[in-house]
């Protein structure tokens, strides 16, 4: 699979619990809806029960729901963009580097507060949001094709750094899909700007 870059959105109050409470980071990443049921086994009784315990079987049934009057948690599927491996090849565009440059243009490999000790989870607050979003906005395609360097790219290892050299057709090309990963993300961080939420990098 790879090491793909999810950006979430969040309130500052919310990474502040995050911050507080880092188990609570899973919960938010992949917030449970309500939807699955909850299972219980069931231990029959009598012949079939001492019948079942001579065999590898479980039986299970879902356990009713006292809150099946209440209104199911809306998750909301426009609060995340996934990049995928497109982000060390974003960042490289951004700031000319594997692993430095100045802020904001570092948002994606750099800066914001960790969340959890793989830092695997960084957390940028609303300020650092609507600063990264003014830097994107500054970018356009023309740009950042001007900066795609296939060649420098290998040679730093930007991932995935097999295939910046390949040869492929031009529509199907590396800096193509960069330009695409590039739209959704700049279109996503000008809403969380434009809310004044901070967002959660995860890359893993």
């Amino acid at each position: 699979m790879g090491m793909t870059c999810t950006v979430y959105r969040a309130t500052d109050e919310e990474i502040d619990r995050l911050l507080e409470e880092p188990a609570g980071l899973v919960d938010f990443l992949d917030p449970d809806d309500g939807s699955a049921p909850r299972l219980r086994t069931v231990r029959p009784k009598g012949l079939l029960g001492l019948a079942l315990r001579l065999f590898p079987i479980t039986i299970t049934e879902v356990v009713p729901d006292p809150r099946a009057d209440v209104a199911p948690r809306v998750i909301d599927r426009d609060r995340s963009v996934d990049i995928d491996k497109g982000w060390h090849g974003l960042h490289f565009l951004f700031t000319g580097t594997a692993d430095a440059g100045e802020e904001p243009a570092c948002y994606l490999v750099r800066g914001g507060e960790d969340l959890d000790d793989e830092g695997q989870a960084r957390a940028l607050r609303s300020d650092q949001v609507r600063r990264f979003a003014e830097y994107l906005s500054t970018l356009d395609a023309a740009e950042l094709s001007r900066r795609y360097d296939p060649a420098r790219m290998t040679s730093l290892e930007i991932y995935p750094d097999a295939i910046w050299t390949r040869r492929v057709p031009e529509e199907d090309s590396p800096r193509e899909w960069l330009l695409e990963c590039f739209a959704d993300l700049r279109r996503f961080i000008s809403q969380a700007a434009a809310t004044h939420d901070g967002v959660i990098v995860h890359i893993g």
